[in-house]
């Protein structure tokens, strides 16, 4: 710590032409403290112990399924054969066919649910290489995988801001969003891969980008609950609606601190009581918990606006 030190200043008053000494004062200064730098949030450690647990259930369900889907094949094209090589029998036929159909949908779909169980897997394990590896399968075979590929884009890019691959973030995250827009003008899936852009300019200081990619997310999840909302349609959401209103509450944290950081304070106020309405939607819980008193430290700074 810097000692404290003690300068004695004499004085000095005019008169008659002559100088006289005033009495001294003893003036204490103390030179200022040096400020902590700014340090980047610890972010969580990833482990690579479970890439075997990955692989195991990646092809244990892969093959599980295609076994299952040639069996529904071949006893469906023997009933055919044999239907058609007797007297045709259309309710054997009819059969039949559907039992072929329903192993080749089986086929199609069983490469998706691997990827799937393999990538949550590696989430739940926080085992990065294996998310890695399966998510880039997954993008690669998009076109053969129903439903696309958006679930795995944003786990992919979210495991990357964990470990700070924040240039790659960016690079992926801005390619698949383009690229999904391109094909689907309408697309509102990809809120979660806006935020990972945006967190990740953030964390490179850069503010203004920042905030356009979170503004972004937060469009993105606005035009998926308008939509899903027409439909009655909020509570068939995957993982259900709590988590996207946690995630969409998320975004405008993040985007109100970025604002913030920008000194928009107006801006900054106006997402943290979004965060305030969205939680209100969602049920009691530690995560929800977490998001109110991050708002709450945020908001001490926009008391007056």
């Amino acid at each position: 710590m810097w000692a404290a030190q003690t300068y004695t200043i004499g004085l000095l008053s005019g008169g008659d032409g002559l100088f006289s000494m005033a009495k001294s004062r003893e003036v204490k200064y103390v030179p200022r403290q040096p400020q902590a730098k700014a340090e980047m949030p610890k972010l969580p450690e990833m482990i690579d112990s479970q890439n075997k647990t990955c692989d195991q259930v990646f092809w244990g369900v892969l093959i599980g399924g295609e076994a299952l889907a040639l069996v529904m094949i071949y006893f469906g094209g023997k009933n055919l054969a044999e239907a058609l090589s007797a007297e045709p029998s259309w309710g054997v036929i009819t059969m039949a066919a559907l039992l072929i159909i329903f192993g080749l949908i089986t086929a199609i779909g069983t490469f998706r649910a691997s990827l799937v169980m393999a990538v949550m897997t590696a989430a739940r394990t926080m085992s990065f290489e294996a998310c890695r590896q399966y998510c880039m399968k997954a993008v690669k075979a998009r076109a053969f995988i129903p439903g696309g590929v958006a679930w795995a884009i944003q786990t992919l890019l979210e495991f990357m801001v964990q470990k700070g691959e924040f240039d790659q973030v960016i690079e992926v995250g801005e390619r698949e969003y383009t690229a999904a827009l391109a094909k689907n003008p309408k697309e509102y899936g990809f809120g979660s891969v806006c935020a990972c852009v945006g967190t990740a300019y953030s964390m490179k200081q850069d503010f203004h980008k920042a905030v356009d990619w979170l503004e972004k997310a937060g469009g993105q999840y606005k035009d998926m609950f308008a939509s899903l909302e027409k439909g009655n349609k909020t509570a068939k959401i995957p993982g259900g609606a709590d988590n996207v209103y946690l995630r969409y509450a998320e975004t405008m944290l993040a985007l109100s601190g970025s604002y913030l950081r920008l000194n928009d304070k107006r801006n900054a106020k106006e997402k943290v009581s979004m965060v305030y309405e969205l939680t209100k939607k969602v049920k009691d819980g530690p995560e929800k918990e977490t998001i109110l008193k991050r708002a709450q430290e945020i908001g001490k700074y926009l008391k007056h606006w």
